[in-house]
């Protein structure tokens, strides 16, 4: 047996590297229904995409952040004492002790603080921002991940170079419902999760493994050609395992694939070496590489403080979670705003990427809980959006005085915005119709893009145009 990192050891050194989707709720996903049947809603107003977006980044503080000490600042009786606040606009109060280089960016950034989740437990809640849709378990099976519908809606706009995935993931296996399937969508459109610890562990793809990889590849070949008339029986299944086979020989015989995932001494102090600083250095280096992928979601995870939240002798704590985001998203920022586009020169890679950050729902304001620590708060919290034309630098929506219930929605409806809404505003920054609908699925039940009946009836779909001014 070889040892790890050798040529032969190939296929176990990457092993954990990559991850396709399916890992996570229900399994792998259903036979697929294609080709699909998708119309726009019958009713309502007709939609009108942005497409301000090449690009859509998702940035999940898995577990929750406290808003009240850090988006949505609100002095209370659980904050701690050495959180050095200060005051960098009229509506804007920062702490420079937990983050002091989101400080500096938030010119960059426009805040929704009146963000209202329909769960309340991490589970439901990570499914939540998967899908943008509650958890039904009769029908949970055959939905799909938001980045397997952009997948798919953007399968027409892939150019014959593009190898990487459409849909990619940073540490999703970390979160509670793990990385979710493509659901009634064809297989080829799932997710690719990397696990960023054997991102960093795993050998240079050298030229000797890459003339492994051929030799390999061409075995392969013949022996699916020689059992190809008894395999044809097993449908879209052995067809799904294909797919999966040719896009990864396409995307590991790409050279811009292995140049995306190397990590420069100078990267690795600027970001960190966490998870949150290797994620974000691969996410900017892919973007950077425009080689097709065009949705990533990073999975920030630790975040679930019910206990000790601010006890600095603790080995993970709040205060160790937000030093990782802030050293890991500002650089990630910083970096988006300098780097000019591939498709468009005048263009950085901010200006057609929207960035998405935010946790599944708040942390209780007010005093501590009897463990020191903040639990679960749904009611109201913030959510951050930068590129593609956002107007950075403002806040929209406010909380109440203790951070504790919505003032002020902050945008056209009296209902507070949602993760619907969060959904509809990244569609239609792909220019994607989030008004559609698919028609033919396994259940017979329509799939719609964002989903207007919500907890306590219907909600509105619109998209939260007011980040762009």
């Amino acid at each position: 047996m070889t040892k790890p990192g050798k040529v032969g050891d190939l296929p176990g050194s990457r092993r954990d590297l990559l991850r396709l989707g399916g890992l996570g709720l229900l399994g792998a996903s259903m036979d697929g229904v294609w080709p699909l049947q998708v119309s726009a809603k019958q009713t309502g107003a007709k939609v009108q995409p942005r497409g301000t977006a090449r690009n859509v980044l998702f940035y999940e503080m898995s577990g929750a952040i406290s808003h009240v000490e850090s988006y949505d600042f609100k002095e209370n009786a659980g904050s701690p004492k050495d959180l050095e606040m200060t005051q960098l606009a009229p509506d804007l109060h920062m702490s420079q002790r937990l983050l002091p280089k989101m400080s500096q960016h938030m010119d960059k950034l426009a805040v929704v603080r009146s963000m209202k989740s329909h769960e309340e437990v991490h589970f439901r809640a990570q499914y939540y921002l998967q899908t943008g849709r509650q958890m039904n378990l009769a029908f949970a099976r055959e939905i799909p991940a938001i980045g397997s519908v952009i997948a798919a809606e953007l399968e027409e706009r892939r150019r014959p170079a593009d190898t990487f995935p459409t849909y990619l993931s940073f540490n999703l296996e970390k979160g509670a419902p793990g990385a979710l399937s493509t659901g009634f969508l064809p297989a080829r459109f799932s997710v690719v999760d990397i696990n960023t610890e054997a991102a960093v562990d795993s050998p240079s793809f050298d030229q000797k493994m890459v003339e492994l990889l051929e030799e390999r590849w061409a075995l392969l070949s013949k022996l699916r050609d020689v059992g190809h008339k008894r395999l044809s029986g097993f449908g879209r299944k052995m067809s799904s395992y294909d797919d999966f086979y040719s896009a990864a020989y396409s995307l590991l015989s790409d050279e811009r694939w292995p140049a995306a995932f190397r990590i420069t001494e100078e990267d690795k102090q600027r970001y960190g070496t966490h998870r949150a600083g290797i994620s974000s250095i691969l996410a900017r280096n892919v973007l950077a590489q425009d080689a097709g992928t065009h949705y990533i979601h990073i999975c920030h995870p630790g975040w679930d403080h019910h206990t000790y939240i601010w006890d600095h002798s603790k080995k993970v704590n709040h205060y160790t979670l937000c030093a990782e985001y802030d050293q890991a998203f500002s650089a990630l920022l910083e970096d988006l705003a300098a780097i000019p586009s591939k498709t468009n020169p005048e263009k950085t890679l901010l200006d057609e990427t929207l960035v998405v950050n935010m946790s599944e729902f708040g942390r209780t304001p007010g005093a501590l809980n009897n463990m020191a620590g903040r639990d679960h708060h749904n009611p109201v919290y913030p959510a951050l959006f930068a590129g593609a034309g956002v107007k950075g630098g403002v806040r929209h929506g406010a909380s109440d005085a203790g951070g504790a219930k919505c003032a002020e929605t902050g945008w056209a409806h009296k209902q507070q915005p949602r993760n619907e809404n969060v959904l509809a505003t990244m569609y239609s920054a792909l220019g994607i119709d989030w008004s559609r609908q698919i028609r033919n699925t396994p259940s017979g039940r329509p799939y719609v893009y964002v989903d207007p009946l919500g907890a306590n009836g219907y909600i509105p779909t619109d998209e939260i145009s007011e980040i762009y001014g």
